[in-house]
């Protein structure tokens, strides 16, 4: 009789360590898929910004895709610009252009809190007040005019936002006025940020894994001046645009039930 149980309970541990192991293949390749971008096909290869707003006004296209050396460039025709909290945006929402990870989030939790993003936002006027942070920039758009504030004048910045029935989110400066900002990282990883090029918002992604410093490098050489953080790693770099026939293209990650918030471009 005590062998028989024996044998049963070591039958059980085998099977829940079975399970164990095909849950840690499954997150380690949700985590290798979630670090490389899905295979793109860029319009144009570029090595300036001027080169850019030439190419913009010659095209019509939801989403314009360059090359650079190191870098892709995601540059949307859109009329209006939103901060989205809670339920993820659908790619069945044919007005949405493209769709990324915007701010920080404080946890991983399945059940979305507002106070989970981090940092003041404004959602088309509504002022939330989210996780304090110290030293983060802001984003701001109000009445078709997008940009990018400095830490010390971020917070008032998200709050005229919301006053004026505007979007806005605080995230960390990478570059304003081409000076570095006080972000820094010493991870080995694909970078992204929200930038400002010759009056056009862009999405600027590294096209590798690569240093912090490399990433800064890059868009300097491509004349980037603003440019502010996007929320980037496993899950939370999910990411996507509309191609010229109307459908959504992923452009890295796979969807994170823990990932809240998304900047989107209508």
């Amino acid at each position: 009789m005590a062998k028989s149980r024996l044998i049963k309970v070591l039958r059980v541990l085998l099977l829940i360590d079975s399970v164990c192991v095909f849950v840690l293949i499954g997150l380690s390749i949700f985590i290798m898929s979630s670090q490389y971008h899905n295979p793109l096909k860029p319009d144009r290869a570029i090595s300036s910004s001027e080169e850019i707003a030439s190419a913009m006004q010659e095209t019509d296209k939801a989403v314009t895709v360059f090359e650079a050396e190191d870098l892709y460039v995601f540059c949307p025709n859109y009329s209006n610009i939103t901060f989205v909290s809670g339920e993820r945006p659908s790619k069945s929402d044919e007005s949405i252009k493209l769709c990324v990870a915007a701010a920080f989030q404080a946890t991983y939790n399945l059940r979305f809190e507002e106070d989970e993003v981090v940092g003041w936002h404004s959602i088309n006027g509504r002022l939330e007040r989210g996780k304090p942070e110290k030293n983060l920039g802001a984003f701001t758009y109000i009445d078709g005019e997008a940009r990018i504030w400095n830490v010390d004048e971020a917070e008032d910045a998200i709050k005229n936002a919301a006053a004026s029935g505007g979007t806005g989110y605080q995230q960390f400066i990478v570059l304003y006025d081409g000076e570095h900002g006080g972000h820094d990282s010493d991870e080995f990883r694909c970078y992204r940020v929200l930038a400002i090029l010759n009056d056009q918002i862009c999405i600027i992604d590294s096209k590798t894994q690569m240093h912090y410093g490399k990433f800064i490098s890059a868009l300097e050489k491509l004349g980037v001046r603003y440019a502010l953080y996007c929320d980037m790693g496993s899950g939370w770099n999910y990411s996507w645009y509309r191609d010229v026939d109307g459908k959504a293209i992923d452009i890295i990650g796979s969807p994170w039930p823990f990932s809240h918030n998304w900047l989107v471009f209508e």
